[in-house]
């Protein structure tokens, strides 16, 4: 019976809530269904939610075997007959016709909690499974959309066929979105790391040349600790190189930002692996660089 589904009123009693179903009086069991849909036609569009979550509560709670997926088929079964009654018998009439409007909307409305797809009307299944179907032939490049429609659509193991093959796909579709999201951020940090590591502006060698400010940095990789008299400082000649490319660079004129050259990491490099500078070790060419104090790199 309907009434293990739906809270009805007391009769001879005002009405507890105003979603109770039934008449002040004479209430039938076998009318539950008909009180059903006639509490719809009462109600504002904005209330069909909180009126189905009503009679959802008081169905879950005095069923420990019940599930929402069973009342909203309950209810919609309801709401269907009665469409179909509506539109057999009486479709001209004007009353008929705004009651099967208000129950399509009623319907609607319970998309918004159908997890189920039990709303879906057949001109609903349809259109999805074309859109299925089409989502398939883009992924395989199958050209007879109408042969697909009625393999697929109209034969029972084709159909099986079907669903597993575009839950696959889906599965697939979502698993190389979440690969992609995963490199879109590791990609990201990357260049936020980069940032840190060549920002994009440098220290900009405003007179002079580069060879002055290798010179300066050769200086520094020489230097000794007071103290200990032990190296202060320990790098391999690639990084000296990278440090120098990555953070300076070469005014060529009035200092503006699109007359600045980068120095040439190889070129750096030749000179820290000592292949390159013999002409800068010369002690006549002393005056030209750089003199730190504590620095063992000796001119000749």
């Amino acid at each position: 019976m309907d009434d293990k589904y739906f809270k009805l009123r007391k009769t001879w009693r005002p009405r507890k809530n105003r979603f109770d179903l039934g008449p002040s009086f004479n209430l039938n069991l076998i009318h539950i269904s008909g009180y059903f849909v006639m509490r719809i036609f009462g109600l504002p569009e904005q209330e069909y939610l909180p009126f189905y979550r009503y009679h959802l509560k008081y169905f879950l709670a005095n069923h420990v075997d019940g599930s929402e997926r069973l009342f909203l088929t309950k209810v919609l079964e309801i709401v269907g007959k009665d469409v179909n009654s509506r539109e057999t018998v009486d479709y001209y009439n004007t009353t008929s016709k705004t009651r099967i409007y208000k129950l399509s909307r009623f319907r609607n409305v319970l998309k918004e909690v159908d997890k189920w797809d039990l709303s879906l009307t057949n001109d609903e299944r349809m259109r999805q499974s074309i859109s299925y179907v089409q989502e398939i032939m883009n992924w395989q490049n199958v050209n007879d959309t109408k042969t697909v429609l009625k393999k697929l659509l109209f034969d029972e193991v084709g159909s099986d066929e079907f669903f597993i093959e575009h839950k696959r796909i889906i599965e697939q579709k979502n698993r190389l979105e979440s690969l992609l999201e995963t490199e879109r951020l590791a990609v990201k940090d990357l260049q936020d790391r980069l940032k840190n590591i060549a920002p994009d502006n440098r220290i900009t060698i405003l007179n002079g040349d580069q060879k002055l400010l290798i010179d300066l940095f050769m200086q520094l990789r020489g230097l000794r600790a007071p103290g200990t008299d032990r190296d202060f400082l320990s790098a391999k000649p690639e990084l000296w190189a990278r440090l120098i490319h990555n953070y300076f660079t070469l005014s060529q004129g009035d200092g503006q930002e699109n007359c600045r050259q980068l120095l040439s990491y190889d070129t750096i490099l030749e000179y820290f692996k000592d292949n390159l500078g013999k002409e800068m070790l010369k002690s006549k060419n002393r005056r030209r660089y750089f003199n730190i104090k504590e620095s063992d790199r000796i001119y000749n």
